[in-house]
């Protein structure tokens, strides 16, 4: 997995390991065969300022400021345009939005062919519609306020605490196989507490 910044003040370590972070949380130690799904994806991070508003083809986007941070999760890649500011503040902000598109890629690579009926309205569609689930179930989360801290060293004695979806009890954890896993060496399912 490649993390790529085309910002120039932001701290890209301190991303970096956040990213990592989030990412990590959700996967089981065991899980190689996501870890190697996870690994071809490239996160690219850029300044608000370089977003192209055509991008997403939707007249419906003149509506939308995107002058805030934002991203987009396609096959294999995201682009996370965020304010490029060392502001703990804006940190903070930048975190959320890349979390959730985050949330869209851990979902992707554990239920990449299930369709769900959307929970409620968003902009791409109305409550009822049929969508890839790891499209709607991020969205449908956070409209319930579905949220998480996360905390991480950053030296001896802080921590530096930032906000994602809540995706925790579909996925399985570093050390919890919630939801199962192909063991690499076997090939064999080893299932997990929970079915989805």
């Amino acid at each position: 997995m490649r993390v790529v910044f085309n910002t120039k003040k932001i701290d890209r370590k301190l991303y970096e390991k956040l990213i990592l972070k989030y990412i990590y949380d959700h996967y089981y130690y065991k899980d190689y065969k996501r870890y190697m799904e996870q690994d071809k994806w490239v996160i690219e991070i850029k300044p608000t300022s370089d977003y192209d508003g055509f991008y997403t083809g939707d007249s419906r986007a003149e509506e939308l400021d995107f002058s805030i941070p934002h991203g987009v999760t396609g096959k294999g890649n995201i682009i996370c345009y965020v304010t490029d500011n060392v502001n703990n503040l804006i940190t903070l902000q930048n975190m959320s939005v890349i979390c959730h598109e985050l949330a869209h890629m851990i979902l992707m690579v554990y239920y990449p062919n299930k369709i769900v009926k959307m929970r409620y309205n968003d902009f791409h569609g109305r409550a009822g519609d049929s969508r890839k689930f790891f499209s709607s179930e991020v969205h449908d989360r956070v409209t319930e306020g579905r949220i998480k801290q996360f905390r991480h060293p950053i030296s001896r004695w802080r921590k530096i605490t930032f906000v994602g979806v809540d995706i925790a009890d579909i996925t399985n954890s570093r050390n919890d196989n919630r939801v199962g896993y192909s063991d690499y060496k076997t090939g064999n399912v080893k299932h997990g507490r929970k079915t989805v």
